[in-house]
């Protein structure tokens, strides 16, 4: 029946779709989703084994059916324990992708009223070929062009205590420390520092500034760290890259560094952009 409609019908998608907030992660969801699957049956068919083998062995003497059981059980056992730690394994991944793309979704909707100031927003930017050109797996969240600039934006989402504070910090804040970009250092209510964040986003901005410059753009790319559901203390917070998602629209053009762009270079760099970021295939 649907094989039949298909040759009367088509797909009303005349181009491919731009990418969603998240679309990595998604990917990475369904790919777990299905391995879980996979395994539980694995699972499961391990627990059944011992006594389908018992059921098909009972017209021989006991002491074979025995042996027979016990060899069962414990090859039965191995593969129980090995499955229950892939999977295991993969429900916290599978915790950790949905938390990050809940966040990235959370961050792109913020990032939705820059829309009336002038801005593009693109989301999920794969980032597949450095200079030189070796192969690279790694994206950018969001990136924003408009008047004041060409901000890339990774998104953190990051749990919060359920338990005091081990310092003067409330469990929703973060505190910035440190005085530029390059030099920002994060300390979190448990105690934990952090510096990794503001230097990934660094490098995805300087990634992001080479790949425009080779179609002539020639521009600083500002890098940004987002925490959505999180409060950022800083003096500092129009020079440092660390940032809450909540009103992040408001803030954002006040966050641009380098010259003012034209509307004729943010279409350009956002031409570029979309036509990068366009690249899922509609459903047939």
């Amino acid at each position: 029946m649907l094989k039949k409609e298909r040759e009367f019908t088509r797909s009303p998608f005349s181009e491919k779709l731009l990418r969603p907030p998240g679309e990595s992660l998604r990917i990475k969801i369904d790919g777990i989703r299905d391995e879980i699957h996979d395994l539980s049956v694995t699972f499961i068919l391990s627990i059944l084994s011992p006594g389908i083998i018992c059921l098909s062995v009972s017209h021989l003497p006991v002491v074979h059916v025995i042996i027979l059981i016990v060899i069962a059980c414990c090859i039965s056992s191995f593969f129980l324990r090995r499955t229950w730690k892939k999977l295991t394994i993969l429900r916290n991944d599978l915790i950790n992708y949905r938390l990050g793309f809940d966040g990235e979704r959370c961050v792109a909707a913020e990032l939705a009223p820059l829309a009336t100031k002038g801005y593009h927003i693109f989301h999920d930017f794969v980032y597949d070929m450095r200079p030189g050109g070796d192969e690279t797996n790694f994206n950018i969240d969001h990136i924003a062009v408009g008047p004041e600039g060409v901000f890339a934006i990774e998104t953190k989402a990051k749990r919060k205590l359920t338990k005091s504070p081990v310092n003067e910090l409330q469990p929703h804040e973060i505190t910035v420390e440190g005085t530029s970009v390059e030099n920002t250092t994060l300390r979190f209510p448990d105690g934990s520092t952090d510096n990794k964040p503001i230097a990934q986003a660094i490098r995805q901005a300087e990634s992001l500034q080479r790949w425009l410059s080779k179609s002539g753009i020639t521009l600083e790319v500002r890098p940004l760290v987002v925490f959505p559901g999180w409060l950022i203390k800083s003096p500092h917070w129009k020079n440092l890259g660390v940032q809450s998602a909540k009103n992040i629209a408001s803030r954002l053009p006040d966050l641009g560094r380098g010259r003012r762009l034209s509307t004729q270079e943010v279409q350009q760099i956002a031409a570029r952009l979309e036509d990068k970021c366009r690249n899922l295939e509609g459903a047939k």
